[in-house]
């Protein structure tokens, strides 16, 4: 289990990020490609625990909305759309 966790960190890097390096990632990612089926992050925000927050609870809290050129159209003809978030 250990030399697999090694491996894997050898291989891929470090499994978890900081906030400034998702921030900076939203950043790097945030412009509209010309491709309609590559990803790009439409809207992020991350508020640090240092700033003042509008529920006081004094938390990192991070959001980024990744999507597609063909996502949006096909959103924009449909009647319903499925949304998926994971809250901790």
């Amino acid at each position: 289990s250990s030399y697999l966790i090694s491996l894997r960190k050898k291989y891929y890097g470090a499994s978890t990020i900081s906030l400034d390096e998702l921030e900076a990632w939203c950043q790097r990612n945030s412009l509209i490609p010309d491709d309609d089926d590559k990803p790009w992050v439409l809207k992020y925000q991350i508020e640090y625990d240092d700033e003042i927050n509008k529920d006081d609870d004094n938390k990192n809290k991070f959001r980024f909305f990744v999507t597609a050129r063909r996502l949006l159209f096909n959103a924009s003809i449909s009647y319903k759309i499925h949304v998926d978030a994971t809250y901790k």
